[in-house]
């Protein structure tokens, strides 16, 4: 396939940067950016599905930009359960939609079955439980280009535009103004646009990364339909680099491992990586540990001098510290999980505030900090493990069963591959917490990778009445 060169007018850029701007002003609290906001999304709507699209996407996610918990009285992604109904009845008439349908169906009832086996309160398991049900997003592009005609190179093009500004922001918060600004929920504490606090170059601040997920969505194109210049390339990359994230850092990496070159190349690629690692690891030493790069390869570094599992799993303290102490989280949270035999079906969809049965509530002698001990053995930050604790290893398997059959039943789709990458992408961002296949973070980009699919191949959905049959 012939790669085409990126085309970027200065036009294109008008709405993208207005709207992740106003984002950004919704973030810090400035009050007039909620009508900001929505003006830019109704000029989209009536200018540019694309844009409209793409703005809603990071609306109804957050993806750093403001806190899903303060900023409106109920969280946006809720909202999308209207559109998945009506979407539902919609397309159910459809046959070929009425393929996926079926077994998200199916899926869903799987979910409600693991909550029935709980006993914990089916409304309390909800919260959670409704999270994993976004895939459904796929109907909300079938829906805002219903009666239009999707070009997927222009979309493309728009998506690189986005993560392209948001690569920026992510620079100029990390490397320029050492503070979160452009994409300001990437924090915790105070933050509001009357007490900003600009300290410029004032050193390499870490920014967590749920901004750069989008990037996920754009591996497919930039693989196999656009030339990049190494500029553009250049300041993706770096982006990615101030989140100091490495399981978002190594998921695209991975992917593009996976999906990209022959193995005479990926040979080549792995030579480049270990170089690389070695590099940063030297330059780490010198920057005092700003890169995190010491501290990663330190944790497996450390199980090197174990003979055998066993040693390993006998040496608690170190397990759990391993994934930056994410192995604290996971240790006693198993154990419960194995000693009250819930190991195939889970606990259910625990809540870590309004689970209250005191069978799930423990104590965890694995932080260092141990005011924050007692807690319910509901929240994990790796998605994989959070599945198994939520509906077990059936529930696991059942998941990426679900959501590969996907992938075998739109394969014969143009561009049915775009959808594979962004699947297995967000799922290695998932072993690090972020993104997964149980958060709307990483469902709404899967969702919409699916969706665009689905409106690439209209023709193939919705073929014309032959001669015959007209």
């Amino acid at each position: 396939m012939q790669k085409e060169q990126i085309e970027l007018c200065p036009g294109d850029f008008v709405l993208p940067v207005s709207f992740l701007l106003s984002m950004s002003l919704l973030g810090l609290e400035f009050p007039f950016a909620y009508i900001l906001v929505f003006i830019i999304l109704y000029f989209s709507w009536t200018i540019n599905k694309y844009d409209f699209l793409l703005q809603s996407t990071l609306l109804f996610g957050v993806y750093g930009f403001y806190d899903e918990n303060l900023t409106f009285p109920f969280k946006l992604h809720d909202l999308l359960f209207i559109v998945y109904f009506a979407g539902f009845f919609i397309y159910w008439k459809d046959k070929n939609i009425r393929r996926l349908l079926i077994p998200v169906s199916i899926y869903i009832l799987f979910l409600f079955f693991v909550a029935m086996l709980s006993d914990e309160f089916l409304m309390i398991q909800a919260r959670r439980l409704r999270l994993y049900m976004h895939i459904l997003y796929f109907l909300f592009p079938l829906l805002v280009f219903r009666k239009l005609d999707f070009d997927i190179k222009l979309f493309f093009n728009k998506l690189f535009i986005y993560v392209l500004i948001i690569s920026c922001f992510y620079i100029i918060d990390s490397l320029v103004v050492s503070n979160h600004i452009l994409v300001p929920r990437t924090t915790w504490g105070d933050l509001t646009y009357s007490t900003l606090d600009i300290d410029l170059f004032g050193g390499f601040l870490r920014k967590y990364p749920p901004g750069m997920y989008f990037i996920a969505l754009l591996l497919f194109p930039m693989l196999y339909f656009f030339r990049t210049s190494a500029k553009y390339i250049l300041i993706m990359t770096l982006g990615l680099v101030c989140t100091k994230t490495f399981s978002v850092i190594g998921g695209a990496l991975i992917t593009i491992f996976c999906f990209y070159g022959t193995w005479k190349k990926k040979i080549i690629y792995l030579i480049i990586g270990f170089v690389m690692l070695a590099a940063g690891y030297v330059l780490d030493g010198q920057m005092n540990g700003a890169l995190r790069v010491q501290h990663l390869v330190g944790q497996f570094t450390s199980f090197a001098s174990y003979r055998s599992v066993e040693d390993a799993m006998s040496d608690m303290d170190n397990l759990a510290e391993f994934g930056s102490d994410r192995g604290a989280q996971i240790i006693p949270k198993i154990e419960l999980l194995t000693s009250t035999q819930k190991l195939m079906f889970g606990f259910g969809f625990l809540h870590d505030d309004l689970t209250t049965n005191d069978k799930y509530i423990i104590h965890n002698e694995f932080y260092s900090d141990q005011s924050a001990a007692e807690e319910v053995a509901a929240l994990v930050e790796v998605t994989q493990v959070q599945t198994i604790l939520d509906t077990g290893l059936v529930g696991f398997v059942i998941q990426h069963l679900f959501y590969i059959a996907i992938y075998f039943l739109i394969r014969k789709y143009k561009y049915s591959n775009w959808y594979l990458v962004t699947l297995v992408c967000i799922s290695i961002f998932g072993i690090g917490g972020f993104a997964g296949l149980n958060l709307p973070h990483g469902l709404l980009l899967l969702g919409l990778a699916l969706g665009c699919v689905l409106l690439a191949n209209k023709d193939m959905l919705n073929p014309k009445p032959s001669v015959y049959e007209s």
